[in-house]
């Protein structure tokens, strides 16, 4: 039922040091089992990667610099019409969620964990993460009963600078639209066809056939369930899948709770490959379909060596085809070792 496609390609030259040696590189070219776009697995050079600290940025940016700080926050930032949020903003806890002054959407709000300015990856609790996504839950639910035009919603994370995040206070995006992203609709599309051929959620079958192969599972939970992509987006892809859960209204406190705690031991081992942004999508089907369900990806952001290169090039940003110095199966055992989500 879930096809698990992949080629191999092997590209032969002459050794540089001159002995004349032959080398065989191989590159595998993996298939997504959803929709079948494909995603290369590349030689691994040895890449050796050393996190960024924002330690000095973090001083000369925050307090009265900084528009998500205490200095700053219920002055500046713009607040939701009333039917939206009574007195203009929504708090949970630290947290603080406010509308986009520079819109991505016809919904758009922004919501702060903490009044924190710099939170290094190790430094984030389930209690600060716990309170922003209860913020964008409440703001989801609003918007749905004032707008029932809205078709499609997210939560999403740009997190430091490498992820494309222009603010270096913590921060995560709710969007929610009459239109699909290219990711929604394409995972939509493709879910339903699958639904329609197999009369199953495409997520709880890819869920079982992982649990039988052992291969890529990280997690199999209660509330929420995690593996790494077969055909990855980035050099890692995790992807969290909130099982029985269909759309919006389904969601629980437990469910943030249990996302939370995971994502601070995910947290983990990203610090110990010396990894520090990444980006994160949460796809919210706003009604229930039997087709679609609650998940999660979450990719890492980086700079390749002295020059700080980008990770992404031609081939992503044009070509369109992600490209992985990490074998997934190989991530997956890294993180049984480390004894990463096994409680």
């Amino acid at each position: 039922m879930i096809d698990f496609r992949r080629e191999e390609e092997y590209f032969v030259f002459q050794d540089p040091g001159g002995k004349g040696e032959m080398l065989r590189r191989k590159t595998e070219i993996r298939f997504d089992p959803l929709t079948g776009e494909s995603s290369r697995v590349v030689y691994d050079p040895g890449l050796k990667l050393t996190p960024p600290d924002y330690t000095e940025i973090g001083e000369k940016t925050k307090g009265a610099k900084c528009p998500f700080c205490a200095d700053n926050i219920m002055r500046i930032t713009p607040k939701f019409p009333s039917e939206i949020a009574p007195e203009g903003r929504i708090k949970v806890g630290e947290s603080v969620l406010f509308p986009n002054l520079f819109p991505y959407s016809k919904h758009n709000g922004v919501a702060i964990f903490s009044g924190q300015h710099y939170v290094r990856l190790l430094e984030f609790t389930p209690e600060m993460l716990v309170n922003a996504f209860r913020g964008a839950h409440l703001y989801l639910k609003k918007v749905v009963e004032t707008d029932p035009g809205v078709r499609y919603a997210s939560v999403n994370w740009n997190y430091l600078p490498y992820s494309g995040s222009s603010i270096l206070h913590p921060h995560i995006q709710v969007i929610v639209s009459e239109q699909p992203t290219n990711y929604q609709a394409r995972t939509v599309k493709e879910g339903e066809g699958f639904y329609a051929q197999h009369r199953q959620n495409y997520y709880q079958a890819l869920l079982e056939a992982e649990k039988g192969l052992q291969q890529r599972l990280i997690k199999f939970g209660e509330q929420l369930s995690w593996l790494h992509a077969f055909a990855p987006k980035s050099h890692l892809d995790f992807m969290g899948i909130f099982q029985d859960t269909f759309s919006l209204e389904q969601i629980t406190d437990e469910h943030w709770k249990a996302l939370a705690h995971d994502l601070v031991e995910l947290f983990r081992y990203l610090d110990s490959q010396g990894l520090a942004s990444f980006n994160m999508l949460f796809h919210v089907p706003i009604r229930e379909n039997p087709a679609d369900l609650v998940h999660l990806r979450l990719v890492p952001r980086l700079t390749i060596g002295f020059l700080e290169t980008s990770d992404i090039n031609f081939f992503q940003m044009l070509h369109q085809e992600p490209l992985s110095y990490k074998v997934p199966e190989e991530v997956v055992q890294e993180i049984s070792r480390m004894g990463i989500m096994t409680g």
